[in-house]
């Protein structure tokens, strides 16, 4: 009887490959389980909360607009020499894009993403800036955020409604900063600006909820009553040159 030593070595190549191939599929099957899972956990969630994911784009757009805008005044008010007032325009910023980071993270959570796309911004005197970002913001505390957490009720998703309280109250906060930049807006903007130039502002913003408060904190957040230590202060802004 001759044995075809070839044949044999290919048929043990075979069942190595064979059993490596098992070893390999049994290896990777909880990891292809995982990702199968959170793939139809996150389609689960799409189709469980599609007015709620519309709703957070909504609402993180009109952070972000907010946001570029402030940015925008910021320079401004520097190039003026107001660095108070673009020291302002810097924690609104900064409050705008913590909203807005806390939206972008739950709507991936939520299976869905956000498309990019190009935000116009104008920018005016900071005369008008200041009065521009007084109608803005009064208008998202009376009527953007009411509007959004009641369009939010029907699907009830817990962590959207906690978001957009969070950005509602800390909008609110900015109440008395408002009444101001209304105040330094009007007839007697200039000597009123030299006013609030001669102050020492020393901002902090909470990096979980976007409240801001004008000096250091001693207790937790207001709003989401996280440590202070949360809060970060806000250095003041540098003007951008070319």
């Amino acid at each position: 009887m001759t044995i075809d030593f070839h044949m044999l070595f290919e048929k043990m190549i075979s069942r190595r490959q064979l059993l490596y191939s098992f070893s390999l599929l049994s290896f990777l099957y909880p990891i292809l389980r995982i990702d199968s899972f959170v793939v139809a956990e996150n389609m689960r969630k799409d189709i469980e909360y599609p007015l709620t994911i519309d709703i957070l784009k909504e609402a993180y757009w009109a952070e972000m607009t907010a946001k570029n805008h402030y940015d925008g005044y910021c320079q401004k008010a520097l190039a003026q020499n107001y660095p108070n007032i673009a020291y302002l325009f810097r924690v609104l910023s900064s409050s705008e894009r913590i909203h807005a980071e806390n939206y972008q993270k739950l709507i991936k959570d939520l299976g869905s993403t956000i498309k990019k796309k190009r935000i116009p911004v104008s920018v005016a005197d900071t005369k008008a800036n200041l009065n521009t970002a007084a109608v803005k913001e009064m208008e998202k505390i009376e009527h953007f955020y009411p509007k959004i957490l009641k369009d939010l009720s029907p699907e009830s998703n817990d962590r959207a409604i906690i978001h957009c309280m969070y950005s509602w109250k800390s909008h609110k906060q900015h109440e008395e900063i408002i009444k101001n930049i209304k105040k330094y807006s009007g007839l007697f903007f200039k000597p009123l600006a030299k006013r609030i130039e001669r102050m020492n502002p020393n901002y902090h913003v909470c990096e979980i909820c976007g409240s801001t408060v004008d000096e250091e904190p001693e207790t937790p957040c207001d709003i989401c009553n996280y440590p202070r230590s949360h809060y970060k202060k806000l250095e003041r802004p540098i003007l951008l040159t070319n």
